[in-house]
């Protein structure tokens, strides 16, 4: 796909992103139908890999806050501790991380099967049922992925800021309610509403994005491969785009 091609399938992507933004608007599309495909997909992203998230969320999080508080003992940078756990670690690091984990794992997952109900006319099915696709399958899953991953990640960044109590206690002893206090004076509301937009809008385009290369695949199998990567591509560079206007905003 050449530069031209890809700005053009982008604001293609882009109308259909608004779509589904303003479909997730309206409660009448939340009929029993696509509350189904919601819940269901906020079991899959939250609940069916809890255990291996937990596990794996301790592990870098020990790994991760180890090395800042490290880097801040160091250099006698101890009054600044509060500030890069909460502006590097929870808001920039946890969220990014967490999405380039789930983009393989939900994303993949949601193009695929995508692309195989269009291969298999399946959504030409739906179509004659008089049943919006977008409607039942595209926002629900969208709006659950959102919720969904936005709960890991608040989840993830308790777990960072465990380890990194963790971490000052069997180093420096410090104590749980400085520990606290220097948590909780560091953030700010901008800090609050940028973690969660954020996470919300990884957990939107996750879905969005594949969904969106799913349905305007043409009707051939040996297209699909061609189609993930193209949505794993297309993820990743979004993703680090998302990324890149956090930083800015958040070092205004």
């Amino acid at each position: 796909m050449n530069f031209a091609n890809y700005i053009a399938h982008f604001i293609k992507y882009y109308t259909f992103s608004v779509v589904c933004f303003f479909y997730a608007l309206n409660p009448k599309n939340y009929n029993p139908a696509s509350r189904q495909v919601l819940v269901r997909q906020i079991y899959y992203v939250a609940l069916e890999i809890l255990p291996a998230f937990f596990l794996l969320s301790i592990v870098f999080g020990t790994v991760v806050m180890g090395f800042l508080v490290s880097i801040a003992i160091e250099y006698n940078l101890k009054e600044y501790i509060g500030q890069l756990i909460v502006q590097f670690v929870i808001v920039e690091l946890t969220p990014f991380m967490m999405a380039l984990i789930i983009s393989f794992r939900t994303g993949l997952r949601v193009g695929a099967k995508t692309a195989i109900m269009k291969v298999n006319n399946e959504l030409n099915t739906l179509k004659i049922f008089d049943i919006d696709v977008v409607s039942y399958l595209v926002m629900p899953r969208a709006v659950g992925n959102m919720l969904g991953f936005l709960s890991l990640v608040f989840l993830s960044s308790l777990i960072m800021v465990v380890s990194g109590y963790v971490f000052l206690f069997l180093n420096i002893g410090m104590d749980i309610n400085l520990f606290l206090s220097t948590i909780i004076s560091a953030v700010t509301l901008k800090d609050i509403c940028l973690f969660v937009i954020k996470s919300m809008i990884y957990g939107f385009i996750i879905v969005t994005i594949p969904s969106f290369d799913g349905i305007v695949i043409k009707k051939r199998y040996f297209e699909i491969p061609l189609s993930l990567s193209k949505t794993i591509t297309s993820l990743f560079i979004i993703i680090l785009c998302v990324e890149a206007v956090s930083l800015v905003i958040e070092f205004l």
